[in-house]
């Protein structure tokens, strides 16, 4: 299932679970308990479509930037980064040289 098409549909909008998870919330987030406009931070992705009570948690839009920030971090923290073969802006081997003269 496609995440961004799921996330932008109708099915998603009125999914039973979504919908009970922001009804049960009260209009507060379940992290800062700030009274916000809230979202809904999926738990977990293995039932993406038919979620279930419990998939996932009503929350402000900081702490659901933070909550995805730590995660992100945290399933990458031991990943090397890939190096490009890119060439540099300014390869210094060579020697400047005015075009106009």
């Amino acid at each position: 299932m496609n995440y961004v098409i799921y996330m932008a549909s109708h099915r998603w909008r009125t999914n039973a679970a979504r919908v009970a998870e922001l009804q049960g919330a009260a209009g507060r987030c379940r992290v800062c308990f700030g009274q916000c406009p809230l979202e809904a931070h999926h738990a977990t992705y293995a039932r993406l479509g038919c979620e279930a009570v419990g998939d996932l948690l009503a929350v402000c839009r900081p702490c659901h930037v933070e909550i995805t920030t730590f995660l992100r971090r945290r399933r990458y923290q031991d990943k090397k980064p890939i190096r490009t073969d890119v060439p540099h802006v300014r390869d210094t081997r060579r020697p400047l040289f005015d075009p106009t003269r």
